[in-house]
């Protein structure tokens, strides 16, 4: 058991880690996108979809360890959590202390990442509305009707809003 515990342990400071600098990451990016930089905010994206891709992997070793400890204790391990363990392992205060670091930690990790994309995707909100507002106003000035046309072949004698009927003609 003991073993089981330092192996999510271990899993979870590996994902930590990798939050912590998924978080750099992101951040890094915010200049990126104000300064409308397509090419590096390109780059920024496939640096941290291969992140993303290795906390998928120490997720799954996680995962994996969970299920196998909620196999020994004897409970669901699909419904498992970390907070679960911790609170199993009251008696083993060398185990549920560091579980309840890196918890809290990663909890604090993924509340500042949040809040990073979610101010990450405002201002790519906002550049795309200056982008569409920019291809509206070239696309209007390009059709832009023609209000005057003072040819000589295309007066017609009337001006505008006046008429001319046969009880305004002098007989």
């Amino acid at each position: 058991m003991a073993s089981l515990i330092e192996t999510l342990i271990e899993a979870l400071e590996e994902e930590s880690v990798l939050y912590d600098t998924l978080t750099k990451e992101s951040m890094a990016k915010t200049p990126v996108i104000v300064a409308n930089d397509l090419d590096r905010l390109s780059e920024a994206n496939a640096k941290e979809q291969k992140i993303v891709d290795e906390i998928t992997t120490v997720s799954h070793r996680r995962n994996q360890a969970l299920t196998e400890i909620a196999t020994v204790m004897g409970r669901d391990a699909k419904t498992i959590t970390v907070s679960e363990v911790i609170k199993m392992m009251e008696k083993q205060p060398e185990f549920q202390h560091p579980l309840i670091v890196v918890r809290d930690k990663m909890l604090k990790q993924v509340e500042t990442l949040k809040q990073v994309n979610i101010h990450n995707q405002e201002l790519l909100k906002e550049s795309l509305e200056m982008t569409e507002y920019s291809i509206n106003l070239i696309q209007s000035i390009k059709q832009a009707p023609e209000t005057a046309n003072y040819s000589k072949g295309n007066y017609s004698g009337a001006t505008l809003g006046a008429s001319y009927s046969s009880f305004d003609a002098k007989q």
